[in-house]
């Protein structure tokens, strides 16, 4: 004979497991438990890649001038073989003791600041005067302050014993004194700016260096600070005299605007728009980083004319809901991204709904 009380008891337990099943699955489905957390779509780049702006080149700010300085050289030659300093100790020699790879960029009366990517790394190159030119000689001194640990001054101009230059060093300075007679160049070169820097450079001129001498042929005045920017050809920008600048890494341009929606579903691309302003007084290169919660999901690299503005654009697509942060430059914005598409209408409604669900069942077994 058949228990009919077990059976019935059986057959409650068979269908009210089923139903919880149906009913967990359901839940599951709506609100998205497959999301992986802490993952971006294959768009994502390698985290340690540069989160801020950076330009190609070089930049230079005087006051509230900013100057975007493209480097010369292709990292094919040492900065010491380009600038190709003679004495009669060299191979070529020469007396006048000055630069000859450099001739190009020389002017009369004149220091020049330039940039130099070699076999060594990145370059900061000074020059006084020009060799051969119609001059009278002068005198410089320059401070440096904030100098790579890691760097070295390459060049040294002049380099020999009872030279006139006085160059001082110290962990992360310099204070270097030059003169020169006339027909010849000075300068100097520090190699050493491949990570990111920032050096001040004060500078003093003629009757305000550290050494001048009256003597004649020693008694010349510079009469212009230049930097020289490589951007197809070698554009002169004149500097004021009397006051320091700071070179350094980073960019002239700047993010003045991004446009991210505020809400999202996971799983479905989101359009992400920055607008880059060129602030400096020439063009720049530069790669502009887009960042979500710290890592970079992907870049884009544009040149820029003094003064462009341009809106660049990408799409990513992220796999997990929740507060997202997604910055450009110094710019940041939030996305609140939902877990699909029921959960983007019944945010933090999953536990409710199991529990609903699974009182549904409970009744529908006790009423069978």
């Amino acid at each position: 004979m058949t228990d009919r009380k077990t059976d019935g008891f059986g057959a409650d337990a068979l269908r009210l497991l089923t139903v919880l099943a149906l009913v967990a699955v359901t839940v599951g489905l709506a609100t998205g438990g497959s999301i992986v957390a802490g993952q971006v779509t294959d768009q994502e780049l390698a985290s340690e890649r540069p989160t801020s702006i950076e330009s190609a080149g070089v930049t230079v700010e005087q006051g509230d001038r900013c100057l975007p300085v493209a480097p010369f050289g292709n990292g094919t030659e040492s900065v010491s073989d380009y600038y190709d300093y003679r004495t009669p100790n060299t191979t070529p020699s020469s007396y006048t003791y000055s630069s000859y790879g450099t001739t190009h960029l020389q002017a009369d009366d004149t220091s020049t600041l330039f940039f130099y990517d070699g076999t060594d790394g990145r370059s900061l190159v000074v020059l006084h005067d020009r060799l051969d030119g119609d001059t009278d000689g002068g005198s410089a001194t320059m401070q440096f302050d904030g100098l790579p640990a890691g760097g070295e001054w390459t060049v040294e101009d002049d380099d020999y014993e009872g030279r006139d230059d006085v160059f001082t060093h110290r962990e992360t300075s310099s204070r270097i004194s030059w003169v020169w007679t006339e027909g010849r160049s000075d300068g100097a070169a520090f190699t050493g700016l491949d990570e990111p820097f920032a050096v001040t450079l004060t500078p003093a001129f003629n009757e305000a260096a550290d050494v001048r001498y009256t003597d004649d042929g020693y008694d010349g005045q510079i009469t212009d600070w230049q930097v020289v920017s490589n951007d197809g050809t070698a554009t002169r920008t004149s500097l004021a005299m009397e006051e320091p600048i700071t070179v350094h890494s980073g960019a002239c341009s700047r993010v003045t605007g991004l446009d991210v929606a505020e809400t999202a579903d996971a799983e479905e691309p989101i359009d992400l728009g920055a607008t880059v302003t060129n602030d400096g007084e020439g063009p720049e290169t530069l790669t502009v980083p887009f960042v979500v919660d710290g890592a970079v999901v992907d870049e884009r690299t544009v040149t820029l004319a003094a003064g462009e503005t341009r809106t660049l654009s990408t799409s990513v697509t992220l796999n997990e809901p929740g507060t997202r942060t997604v910055s450009v430059g110094d710019s940041e914005a939030t996305i609140d991204v939902a877990d699909g598409a029921l959960g983007s209408f019944l945010p933090g409604f999953g536990v409710v709904l199991v529990l609903a669900g699974i009182g549904v069942a409970v009744i529908a077994v006790h009423r069978r």
